[in-house]
């Protein structure tokens, strides 16, 4: 009866120490998916947030941001404003264009808002400002420069403004011509020539090529639907690393379980050797 209950102590040892290790390899391996992050931004400060996409009105280049809906734990989400002269004030005129300067910022849990600001990148004529949700500098260098017809973030854009006033072209003030000096000239007596009579000759109608109505187009292209943003944001990755709170400790926990489950194997060892020993006349150790 003794060496049965032995017996069940160092197997039930070995029942009670795989599990725990098991469980904790197991629970440690979590992680949280980051999808995509509803987002508003506003014009005034706070006064009032948008989802608009398009900024119709007046310039503003300075635009706070903020994450409309709660998002997991580790997720970050990237949102930039960019500045940009134009050839023309529309999308479909902005012709060549010149970066000016940005602004980014990184939205997560802990900072849900945050103030964007170009002002010290205001287009001096014509010009165009994009709001959009990703951290990329599109300055012509490390990435593309915006150019009509094809966006260089199609699927990243939350809003976007077109607009300003035609540069004055300098006026050059006008030279003052001094007079030429001429020498007096010499008269002489008109010498007169026998005038001949020439045959009249009969010139032929002129020929009036009719005009065209069709004019050339403009330059730059006409006017098109300019892109619309949307209110979302995609995140920074794809997945975050998994917290603390997730796989419930960290590598010191695991070491403490597995310590505590060798001990719990070398315990239930030591006690069926010792039962042996005493049920057949030995002197335990």
């Amino acid at each position: 009866m003794k060496k049965f209950i032995a017996s069940a102590v160092g197997v039930g040892a070995v029942g009670v120490a795989l599990p725990v290790v098991a469980s904790g390899a197991a629970f440690a391996s979590g992680g949280e998916r980051c999808g995509k992050a509803a987002i508003e931004y506003s014009l005034n400060d706070g006064k009032t947030w948008t989802t608009a996409g398009r900024m119709d009105d007046a310039l503003v280049t300075k635009i706070k941001v903020r994450l409309k809906t709660p998002v997991e734990n580790t997720c970050e989400y990237a949102v930039s404003l960019a500045s940009y002269s134009t050839e023309g004030p529309t999308w479909a005129k902005s012709g060549k264009q010149t970066f000016l300067g940005w602004d980014t910022t990184k939205l997560s849990r802990d900072q849900r808002e945050d103030t964007l600001d170009v002002s010290a990148f205001v287009p001096k004529c014509f010009g165009q400002v994009d709001l959009y949700g990703n951290g990329k500098k599109f300055d012509g260098t490390e990435n593309p420069l915006p150019k009509y017809p094809n966006g260089v973030f199609p699927n990243d854009l939350i809003t976007a403004w077109n607009g300003g006033e035609k540069c004055e072209t300098p006026t050059t003030p006008p030279t003052t011509a001094k007079p030429p000096t001429t020498a007096p000239a010499t008269s002489k007596p008109p010498t007169e020539a026998p005038t001949t009579s020439a045959p009249a000759t009969t010139s032929a109608p002129a020929t009036v090529k009719p005009t065209s109505s069709t004019t050339a187009p403009a330059a730059g292209g006409g006017e098109t639907t300019p892109p619309q943003g949307k209110p979302e944001v995609p995140p920074v990755t794809d997945i975050a690393p998994a917290s603390l709170a997730q796989t419930g400790g960290d590598s010191n926990t695991s070491l403490i379980v597995g310590v505590s489950a060798g001990a719990l194997l070398v315990g239930g060892a030591g006690a069926l050797l010792w039962s042996r020993r005493r049920n057949s006349g030995g002197t335990p150790a």
